[in-house]
């Protein structure tokens, strides 16, 4: 019977989300009001949310409610396009902060790039906005031997991509990827405003240039309702 009813319940609240004047500013009324107007208890109703929020179709804000989630970006990994180009391009608004930057060692990093393990980094930690909502958190791992003086860059304002190539001359030929699903860590989930363990999205990138040195690893947590992986492939089978 409950099993029924959160089943019903869910597409309920699936007709109230299509409703453009039932979320004022895309915020769904709290779950008090919810479960008071489907005549339902707060634990069902927080079983039809999560199922939802797995569909990608609300997300949740650290102490501020539920919202109904935007349209995703549509992301394609392998082109070479910086964040505020490819979100722009989409008629979104992109905001970048940097966090934090320090010179170490990772050897996360090392190994991905096959260097030594004491090898140190120039370390850009940033989080990312889509429509001045939070969606990326992102560790950027630049060897310092192929770009000097990197951490003297804006690089709220500008791509250090397009740094990498204007200011160092440095071809970013050869990329490989890792995508893979994950529960966001503490850590990625509240610079992006969410509960530790939210579905989010890894993609673990290493970059070298055309002669094959090794130039830079990068780790990108996405939340997973955030955007859509589109790949466009050329050429005959």
């Amino acid at each position: 019977m409950s099993d029924a009813y959160y089943l019903r319940l869910t597409d309920r609240l699936r007709e109230l989300l299509s409703d453009p004047h039932a979320c004022e500013e895309g915020r769904l009324p709290a779950e008090r009001t919810l479960a008071e107007r489907f005549r339902t208890t707060r634990v069902t109703l927080r079983q039809a949310l999560a199922q939802l929020e797995g569909e990608g179709r609300i997300h949740r804000s650290n102490r501020r409610g539920w919202f109904v989630s935007p349209a995703r970006l549509d992301y394609d990994p392998t082109r070479d396009a910086g964040f505020n180009d490819y979100v722009r391009a989409q008629g979104r608004r992109p905001r970048t902060e940097v966090l934090l930057t320090d010179t170490r060692p990772y050897p996360t990093a090392a190994e991905a790039l096959g260097l030594p393990a004491d090898q140190p980094f120039c370390h850009i930690r940033r989080r990312r906005f889509v429509d001045d909502r939070a969606v990326l958190a992102e560790s950027l791992w630049v060897v310092p031997e192929r770009a000097p003086g990197l951490l003297e860059g804006d690089y709220a304002s500008h791509s250090l991509w397009g740094q990498l190539r204007s200011r160092w001359g440095l071809s970013l030929t050869h990329r490989s990827l890792r995508l893979y699903s994950e529960a966001l860590p503490e850590r990625e989930a509240a610079e992006l405003g969410v509960a530790a363990g939210t579905a989010g999205l890894s993609v673990r990138r290493t970059i070298f240039d055309e002669r094959r040195r090794p130039v830079e690893y990068d780790e990108e947590h996405w939340l997973h309702d955030a955007l859509c992986i589109t790949v466009e492939l050329d050429g005959k089978a």
